[in-house]
């Protein structure tokens, strides 16, 4: 499968000329956003916001591909999602993106979104506003953007305690890594915390997608990938009614990796750039009775933790 997105028309005018968004890279800047100024939300709409649009597009499509998910979710009439740390939920609208494509019976969408930065919010809004006008989305969506600043523990048990429904998809797209950068939680590993604490809030056949950058942490000296596959395998391994999906081989050897690394590279077309690549490393965790039901015609590709000599991106091929 090409991972070759052509942003749509309709969201490429929304951005660039409704919104007057920027496309030009700043890849240290973007390395952390809850402090970022107005100036610098056109940028990340013009360069990022497309980028996560192409990577939850071609992340869903290509699990929407396992027979069983697809049937699962294509008698489906309405979906809650959850986003933390949304940014402008990029991610948000891949997804409406591949819904519409292959769910036909999907009415409804139901998104709580919450963000650190009250620019990025306010964006999001008006975003939900204008695709409230795009008359070839058939689907009803309601998104729910909300400015959250998490600087301790109590700020994730308080957001837990306020959500009121179970999520078919809990998402977190290129956001875990700032926690890190900022040391906020020292002494844990913070994709094994946010999987943990947001675990309960899943529903019995929803999947939690957990995304990030792919480059290494300067402080700690260590990949992203590899400190979340930490984090993921060590959590499941723990939780014995909670099982890996995706990648398919992180299923199958999750029990002895030791958190290897891994990259996906993901292609975005639109009006400003044409093939703009965006590297990321992603896991899709469920509930296990769930899990075994989607895998279990499922062949279990190569992968690190077997054999040092595939390559980093092997996990994600087919």
């Amino acid at each position: 499968m090409s991972k070759i997105l052509q942003l749509p028309w309709w969201l490429d005018k929304i951005i660039f000329e409704d919104f007057g968004a920027i496309y030009e890279p700043h890849p240290e800047e973007v390395k952390s956003n809850a402090d970022q100024t107005y100036d610098f939300a056109k940028i990340y709409l013009g360069t990022y916001f497309p980028r996560s649009v192409a990577e939850a597009y071609y992340i869903m499509s290509g699990l929407l591909e396992n027979k069983e998910y697809f049937d699962i979710l294509s008698k489906k009439t309405e979906l809650n999602v959850f986003d933390f740390c949304s940014g402008m939920g990029g991610e948000i609208f891949g997804l409406i993106l591949i819904f519409q494509e292959k769910l036909p019976n999907l009415k409804r969408i139901q998104i709580d979104a919450f963000d650190a930065n009250p620019d990025y919010v306010r964006y999001l809004f008006h975003l939900n506003r204008k695709l409230k006008e795009i008359t070839n989305i058939s689907i009803e969506v309601n998104i729910n953007p909300q400015c959250l600043y998490v600087d301790g523990e109590q700020n994730l048990l308080d957001l837990i305690a306020y959500v009121n429904c179970r999520y078919h998809v809990i998402l977190s797209f290129k956001a875990l890594n700032e926690f890190i950068q900022q040391n906020l939680f020292p002494d844990e590993n913070i994709y094994y915390k946010i999987a943990n604490l947001f675990f309960p809030c899943l529903a019995d056949d929803g999947i939690m997608l957990l995304l990030d950058i792919s480059s290494k942490d300067v402080r700690l000296g260590r990949f992203y990938p590899e400190i979340m596959n930490e984090g993921i395998n060590t959590f499941v391994r723990e939780n014995l009614l909670c099982k890996s999906i995706f990648p398919y081989s992180c299923n199958s050897y999750e029990n002895i990796c030791n958190g290897c690394y891994m990259q996906d590279r993901i292609y975005i077309s639109h009006s400003k750039k044409d093939k703009d690549v965006s590297k990321i490393a992603y896991r899709i965790i469920g509930q296990l009775n769930f899990v075994q039901q989607i895998v279990k015609n499922v062949s279990c590709p190569k992968c690190k933790a077997v054999n040092q000599l595939a390559g980093k991106e092997s996990p994600y091929q087919n």
